[in-house]
């Protein structure tokens, strides 16, 4: 990584008076104007109602609705139904050679989508076929208008389609598209048992046999943990990265990943006993990504690709092979593996957290989607306002109806901004990811214009780039209140390779100002000759206060 210009930048500064503006025709509109203060906070989420038979519940009232924070009860101060059915939505017409990451401004969905994650990074081949066969079964039986995407969690997260109301080009992109098997495949500690123990009834006599061979079991359990470890991480980072990509969508915002799950679980030898022995727990990690996605709106539907299953039963998978007298010599190994193996913890925490469901022990994996979308029919957006100092902590939610026999689905909290946390100084892999990341977040809006520069070197290009304020950080210095940002820039070829250069820049305003921010207060630009084999600019907005980022792809204007 080259950063080759820092600098402190003052909102006169940013552009020059003679450069041209993107010129989106519309501004998105704005709830209210930036006030800058720092003991009363808006906080939003989503709210779906269902009654007894499951059904949606479509005219809950306001005054029918009680939410308490952190146990204190909160006024609600927003209320919207999110149900009604949306008339087909054209994307705002952007200017020439401009471009944005902005919900209205993108062929995609106004508010209240669903994503579809097809995971191959955790499923074995033989349940990724059905899964894939259930998600075209289910997109035939897609209502007009419905608008979807389909993602892809392989060795990294790809997009397989971006959201899209016609079906059939998403179930051509399944059918078509070659997915990626698992790179690390885990031994089958059960099937090693059984060979194990037949093993020793032809040699009951040899000395040490019986030790050498649980020793060996332990060893590939060991492995088979470092494998789920690893891809446990990279589906926690994939599942982040789709919450930054939809966090600019407003509404409800679900996110139906089918596949094998995750564990969250590494015992190791005896149950964790023996030299072999240990305890490892990958709660928190799990809990902060589920936290994260809350944090965005984001519901996630976790569809168990395995299908009907009935309780684990060591004796009955022993059978195939007469074990020892009395009991199976290894029955701790096996039994510690089948903790380990243990997907539902992690799944029913994701999906509690954020307000989700956990959809398991049916061959119907269409029954996850189907519920995803009669939710949002059932949802509502409910806010309040958090008073008080931002306290940096995680705090609960708790929402009630007056109405019986009525059933409430929410995410279970929200995280306080840390007043006291220090800007957030991204690494060169932080960088890299979100230069080469498939998926783009819109956390924060970008708009760009982007054309041949003049008076510069031959192949030189001009970009001018403006963010949306409402979704930065900003804190108050004195008489002035300020964000701290990061802008990277990536010349990127048809191959995937990169030239990638980053300036630092600090806005700040007057806090007496009256006049409520735009886009166009934030505004940056530069002139500069692009890489040789560059087709695309990747631009990267970093909020150091808030950790938050924002990308959007800008092809090259033709030479």
């Amino acid at each position: 990584m080259r950063q080759f210009l820092t600098v402190v930048l003052a909102a006169a500064q940013m552009v020059p008076a003679q450069a041209p503006k993107p010129e989106p025709k519309q501004e998105p509109k704005q709830e209210e104007a930036v006030v800058f203060r720092t003991t009363t906070r808006l906080v939003e989420f989503s709210v779906v109602a269902l009654d007894k038979q499951g059904r949606a519940v479509r005219d809950l009232r306001k005054e029918e609705l009680e939410v308490t924070d952190k146990g204190k009860r909160r006024p609600v101060a927003f209320f919207r139904f999110e149900g009604l059915e949306e008339m087909k939505r054209k994307p705002q017409p952007l200017a020439p050679q401009t471009f944005s990451n902005r919900v209205e401004y993108m062929p995609g969905p106004a508010r209240n989508i669903s994503a579809i994650v097809l995971d191959t990074l955790n499923t074995p081949p033989l349940q990724l076929t059905w899964a894939k066969s259930q998600m075209v079964r289910y997109l035939k039986t897609l209502a007009p208008q419905t608008r979807v995407a389909v993602f892809h969690l392989g060795a990294q997260l790809n997009v397989l389609h971006d959201f899209t109301d016609d079906p059939d080009s998403l179930r051509q992109r399944i059918e078509k598209g070659a997915l990626q098997m698992p790179l690390q495949s885990e031994e089958d500690i059960a099937r090693m048992a059984r060979e194990a123990d037949q093993l020793l009834q032809m040699f009951p006599d040899v000395p040490g046999l019986e030790e050498l061979l649980r020793n060996q079991l332990e060893i590939e359990a060991m492995a088979n943990a470092d494998v789920r470890r690893r891809r446990t991480e990279q589906t926690l980072l994939s599942l982040e990265a789709l919450g930054s990509h939809l966090a600019g969508i407003p509404g409800r915002k679900n996110l139906i990943w089918i596949g094998a799950g995750i564990s969250m679980l590494a015992i190791t030898g005896a149950m964790g006993f023996g030299p072999h022995g240990g305890f490892q727990s990958w709660e928190g990690m799990v809990n902060r990504t589920a936290r994260k996605l809350a944090q965005e709106g984001v519901a996630l539907y976790v569809v168990d690709s395995k299908g009907l299953l009935g309780q684990p039963n060591i004796s009955a998978s022993l059978s195939q092979a007469p074990p020892a007298p009395g009991r199976s010599r290894f029955e701790k190994q096996e039994m510690t593996e089948i903790l380990n193996s243990d997907t539902v913890p992690a799944a029913n925490e994701l999906a509690s957290v954020t307000g989700g469901r956990v959809i398991r022990n049916t061959n119907d994996m269409t029954e996850g989607m189907k519920l995803a979308a009669e939710d949002v029919k059932a949802s509502y957006t409910v806010g309040f306002y958090a008073e008080g100092e931002p306290d940096g902590k995680w705090h609960s939610l708790k929402v009630r109806t007056s109405r019986p026999g009525v059933q409430l689905m929410y995410r279970q909290g929200f995280q306080s901004e840390d007043p006291a946390a220090a800007p957030v100084e991204w690494t060169a892999e932080d960088w890299r990811r979100a230069l080469l990341d498939p998926v783009i977040s819109s956390a924060i809006g970008v708009d760009a214009h982007c054309r041949k520069a003049e008076n510069a070197e031959a192949g030189s290009i001009f970009l001018a780039m403006q963010m949306e304020p409402s979704q930065l950080k900003f804190v108050r210095e004195g008489e002035k209140v300020m964000t701290d940002i990061e802008i990277g820039l990536g010349d990127i070829t048809a191959t995937g390779s990169a030239a990638f250069h980053c300036e630092k820049g600090r806005i700040s305003f007057d806090a007496a100002r009256q006049k409520p921010l735009s886009p166009a207060d934030l505004r940056y630009t530069r002139v500069w000759k692009p890489a040789a084999g560059a087709t695309r600019i990747r631009v990267i907005v970093h909020d150091k206060l808030a950790g938050t980022y924002g990308t959007l792809d800008v092809p090259l204007p033709a030479k």
